[in-house]
């Protein structure tokens, strides 16, 4: 029997705020994008990701499928960083608007581009690479990968965070419930599970595996969500009805397998070639070690 309302209300779980300091000072809305519609996460995913970026003031990051560019924000704000802002589907006047109405207009560059295709960026172009919500959209081959590692500097750090299954499933061995969908999400053959992404990043041979795990939090996340968007629609009965694919598959998952949920990933680029300086050596291990 399909869950009420109520016991939706009830039963579904909220993210412990404490657990994310580095968004103290966000209001829930914020958190969420002021309901335009971020993935499952929000902010609290990105505030995760940067914990292992290692970001210095100054340093150039690349944030890849940023959408509305809310995580673009978070990264200009929090670590003083010049961001390039990319994206497929939200257009970059949007998002060069959004950026200078929040006093970023001069460091966040906004673009619109597809991560599928060659990037117009020079090679060890970027000391870092965020991708939060969007690798599973597009970033599940070798190829595409090692044409995207090449504009990221040696011992420079590669960060995902993305929606997953928490064991293998394929397209055969899928539950039948996950085969409802909005149509957005119809593809979830594409998110594959944590240690299927580690094999991945590997075999680029490019990268160093720092961590490639589930979040505690992971399938928080896509319960928090449920909340936050039922609450902005004032818990109508319409949103529930629309919702209803997702909620049935987050209240299966509770007792079955595989469960949705959500992972973050860490490599560092390998070293390769000689640095040019004493002070990069320095740098190059610190980033790479830290």
């Amino acid at each position: 029997m399909a869950m009420t309302t109520a016991q939706i209300q009830s039963s579904f779980r909220r993210i412990d705020p404490s657990r994310y300091p580095e968004l103290i000072d966000y209001a829930r809305d914020a958190i969420y994008g002021d309901g335009d519609r971020m993935a499952p996460g929000g902010l609290y995913l990105a505030a995760r990701m940067t914990r292992s970026l290692n970001l210095q003031p100054g340093d150039v990051v690349l944030d890849l499928g940023c959408g509305r560019g809310d995580s673009s924000l978070f990264l200009a704000r929090h670590f003083d960083v010049h961001v390039v802002s990319v994206d497929l589907l939200i257009s970059a006047t949007e998002r060069s608007e959004k950026f200078a109405a929040r006093g970023h207009r001069h460091d966040i560059l906004p673009l619109r581009l597809d991560a599928r295709r060659p990037l117009p960026f020079g090679e060890q172009y970027f000391d870092a690479i965020f991708c939060m919500q969007a690798l599973h959209a597009f970033g599940g081959s070798v190829s595409i990968l090692q044409d995207l590692l090449k504009h990221l500097k040696p011992g420079g750090r590669f960060v995902v965070g993305t929606t997953c299954f928490n064991e293998p499933v394929t397209r055969d061995t899928l539950p039948d419930i996950y085969q409802q969908t909005d149509g957005w999400d119809a593809e979830y053959e594409k998110y594959h599970w944590p240690e299927w992404w580690n094999d991945l990043f590997i075999e680029t041979g490019m990268l160093d595996v720092i961590e490639c795990e589930e979040l505690d939090d992971g399938a928080l996340l896509w319960e928090d969500d449920v909340l936050y968007s039922a609450e902005r629609a004032g818990w109508r009965d319409t949103y529930v009805q629309n919702a209803r694919w997702l909620i049935d598959q987050l209240v299966f998952g509770r007792t079955h397998r595989p469960y949705l949920t959500h992972f973050v990933a860490t490599a560092v680029k390998k070293l390769s070639g000689p640095l040019n300086t004493i002070a990069d050596l320095g740098r190059a291990q610190s980033l790479r070690w830290n």
